[in-house]
């Protein structure tokens, strides 16, 4: 072995690394946003949760994601989800007379289960206000119930008592048949964007490969990056809600991967 090819090893290592590190360290910007559900969290937050064995329950990743599923009640398919999917049949998909004529693969987000499931469902499990937020799969150990009582700082949602769901606030439920138009009047999402796409849309961004684990391909604007998802036995590269929002980091609100001033984030993908 070359003493260039350990140094171009070494290069791409490091490489990998930080980019990985980098991938990762928002996560931390969800303390005290909307998303932290735990008694300090900025939307809604659980109350009166102690364990059996004294203590006050403080996590805020539990509400979404379980590290250690049980052997007899196990939480869905990555990303180690904990939070009961939405049995919504239907949603409806985005319709219009220009996206019409497109060769789209856009594809039904209604019915899934854990082995289904994509990032957008995950949302809609909170978003589409028919599951509680505070509905887990698992419950942590030593903890009393897996529909805690929720406090809510939104003027449009009360407190919920323990043992019973606490349904999202009206004003950021999306996707609900039963309470509005489902999906069929927002950004179309869960169709492949690719080269065969953008083909066919003027100024349509052409999405490039990106060097994540995670993500294959992306649109890159800014140094910032909007991921496309592939799903293992599901189709490639698709536009999800997750697409645009970064749910662990409310820097750019609401929840978005870049700030939206003069619509950079829509000019994106839109502004080829």
């Amino acid at each position: 072995m070359t003493r260039k090819y350990l140094v171009l090893l070494f290069v791409v290592t490091l490489f990998m690394a930080v980019n990985a590190s980098a991938q990762y360290s928002h996560i931390k910007n969800i303390v005290g946003s909307d998303h932290d559900l735990s008694p300090s969290g900025g939307g809604y937050a659980v109350t009166g949760a102690t364990y059996s064995s004294g203590g006050t329950f403080s996590e805020i990743c539990f509400f979404c994601h379980l590290p250690h599923p049980s052997s007899t009640n196990s939480a869905n398919a990555s990303p180690i989800w904990n939070h009961t999917l939405s049995s919504t049949g239907t949603y409806g998909v985005y319709s219009s007379p220009t996206f019409n004529t497109l060769t789209t693969n856009i594809k039904e987000l209604g019915g899934a289960t854990a082995g289904t499931a994509v990032v957008s469902n995950l949302c809609l499990s909170c978003h589409d206000g028919t599951v509680g937020i505070n509905q887990w799969i698992n419950t942590p150990p030593g903890y009393p119930s897996n529909e805690p009582s929720m406090n809510s700082v939104h003027s449009g949602k009360s407190a919920c008592a323990a043992g019973s769901p606490c349904y999202i606030w009206s004003g950021v439920q999306i996707g609900n048949i039963a309470t509005g138009t489902g999906l069929t009047s927002d950004h179309p999402i869960n169709f492949t964007y690719d080269s065969t796409l953008t083909a066919q849309v003027t100024n349509l961004v052409l999405p490039t490969a990106i060097g994540s684990a995670t993500y294959t391909t992306g649109v890159v604007s800014g140094g910032v990056t909007l991921p496309l998802f592939t799903y293992k036995g599901g189709m490639a590269n698709t536009m999800q809600c997750a697409t645009c929002h970064e749910v662990h980091d409310p820097t750019n609100a609401p929840f978005l991967r870049m700030a939206n001033n003069e619509s950079a984030l829509c000019l994106a993908c839109h502004g080829a």
